[in-house]
C-alpha cells in the first residue's frame, strides 16, 4: 500500500478554469486565474503525476474547494480514485481556496470502506489532551506586537490572542487487518507576510539589517505568523496524545504541507527558539509516543520539497521540507500495526516530478514536490 502527500499550488482556479467557475484571466487576490489552455495542461500533468507515482491512497491539499466542486474533478482528472467525503450536512471547517482531501484508490475503498473523522471529535479529543485548548476547537496564543504610545512609535508588545485552524486538519480512518488505522492530513498556517522589506545583503549582519523600521514590523508580523503554525502543530499532538491515552499503540499517520522543517531558522534561532517539527513530533523522551519521519534513512540531498529564498537569511539552502510524512511507533518493525512502513520506504517523488515537468513543462506542475510512503504487511 502507498500513501501520497501532493500540494496541488492553488488547484481550485486552474481546475475553476475548466469547469468554468472562473473566467480565464479573472482578476483573483493572487493576481490573475490562468489561460483555459494553461489550466487543462495543469489537469493533464496533474493526471501523468499521480500516475506516475501510483499511490493508494492520495492525500491532495491546496485543492478544489467544496465537495461537489472536487468530486467532478476528481471524476475528470482522477476517475480511478474515489474522493473521501463527509455525510450530508457535516462541515469540513475548511475556510479560503486549499481545501484539503482524501482519495483512495476505487478497488482498495471497496475492501477497507473509509471515512472521515469528524471534526468535532477531533475538537474533543485535543481538548482532552490540552488544558489550554477549548471544546470549540479554539486556542490562545501570545502574538508580539508593534504598539505606539503617545509619541513613541512601534513599542514590542506581548498581546493574547485567540487562534484556530484555518484549515482544519482531515482525517482519513479505515480498518486494516482487524485495526483501526488514521491519517491526519494537515495544511497549516503560511509563515507568508505581505509588505516584505528589501533583501538583506549578503555582506549585512543581521544586526544593522533589523534596525530598518520596514524590517522591524516585518519580523513582528512574521514572529506573529509563526507563533500561530506552532500553535496548530500543537493541537494536532495535543490530539495524537489524547489518542494514546484512549489506545495503548495507535496507528496514527501525519501528512501533508506543515509549512515548516527540520531544524531552526533564522526566526526559530532568535525569535521562538524552537522549531515547529519537534514541537510535532514529541519529545524521546517519551518514545512510545514520539513520531517517526518517513524521510528519516533517505539521503540529505534528496529531502527537500520546495525552492525557496530567505530574503532575511540570505545563506540558507534553498531546498527546504515543508511536506512530511510522519507516523506513530505502531507502524515500525517492533509495532503492533498490521502494516509496516519498512527501511527505506519512505521518498520525495523527484523523479516523477521532472518526468512530468519535461513533458508538460515546469510550470505546469507544483512548486512543491510529492512525498510518499510505502507501507508492507507485517511478515511480509
Amino acid at each position: 500500500m502507498k500513501l501520497t502527500s501532493l500540494n496541488g499550488e492553488w488547484l481550485e482556479f486552474a481546475w475553476g478554469v475548466v469547469s468554468g467557475r472562473y473566467q480565464p484571466g479573472q482578476s483573483i487576490f493572487i493576481g490573475e486565474t490562468p489561460s483555459l489552455a494553461e489550466a487543462q495542461t495543469r489537469m493533464d500533468a496533474l493526471a501523468d503525476l499521480v500516475a506516475r507515482i501510483n499511490p493508494d491512497i492520495l492525500f491532495l491539499c491546496e485543492a478544489p474547494k467544496d465537495q461537489d466542486h472536487t468530486q467532478a474533478f476528481v471524476d475528470t482528472v482522477l476517475p480511478d480514485y474515489d474522493l473521501i467525503t463527509r455525510p450530508a450536512g457535516e462541515e469540513y471547517h475548511i475556510r479560503g481556496d486549499q481545501w484539503l482531501w482524501f482519495l483512495m484508490r476505487k478497488t482498495l475503498s471497496d475492501q477497507l470502506t473509509p471515512e472521515l473523522l469528524p471534526v468535532e471529535t477531533w475538537r474533543a479529543f485535543a481538548a482532552g489532551g490540552s488544558e489550554t485548548i477549548d471544546a470549540d476547537g479554539s486556542w490562545s496564543v501570545a502574538i508580539p506586537r508593534l504598539r505606539d504610545f503617545g509619541d513613541i512609535r512601534d513599542v514590542p508588545v506581548s498581546e493574547r490572542a485567540t487562534h484556530r485552524h484555518f484549515r482544519h486538519p482531515q482525517t482519513l480512518r479505515f480498518q486494516f487487518g482487524g485495526v483501526r488505522h488514521e491519517v491526519i492530513g494537515c495544511h497549516l498556517k503560511s509563515k507568508f507576510v505581505k509588505d516584505k522589506p528589501r533583501k538583506r545583503r549578503d555582506d549585512e549582519s543581521f544586526e544593522d539589517y533589523a534596525e530598518l523600521k520596514s524590517v522591524q514590523r516585518y519580523l513582528a508580523r512574521s514572529h506573529e505568523a509563526r507563533v500561530k503554525l506552532t500553535s496548530e502543530a500543537m493541537n494536532v499532538r495535543a490530539y495524537i496524545d489524547h489518542r494514546f491515552a484512549l489506545e495503548a499503540d495507535p496507528s496514527i499517520f501525519v501528512v501533508g504541507d506543515i509549512n515548516d522543517g527540520p531544524g531552526k531558522e533564522l526566526m526559530e534561532r532568535e525569535y521562538l527558539l524552537h522549531d515547529m517539527i519537534t514541537n510535532l513530533q514529541g519529545e524521546v523522551f517519551f518514545a512510545q509516543k514520539f513520531l517517526n519521519h518517513a524521510l528519516f534513512d533517505q539521503p540529505q540531498s534528496l529531502r527537500w520539497t520546495v525552492r525557496f529564498e530567505d530574503l532575511i537569511d540570505p545563506f540558507r539552502d534553498p531546498h527546504i521540507l515543508l511536506d512530511h510524512i510522519l507516523f506513530t511507533q505502531a507502524l515500525t518493525r517492533g509495532g503492533t500495526s498490521p502494516l509496516v512502513v519498512p527501511a527505506g520506504g519512505g521518498r520525495v517523488e523527484h523523479l516523477a516530478s521532472e518526468e512530468t515537468a519535461a513533458a508538460f513543462g515546469t510550470g505546469a506542475i507544483s512548486d512543491h514536490r510529492p512525498l510518499s510512503v510505502q507501507l508492507v504487511t507485517r511478515g511480509s
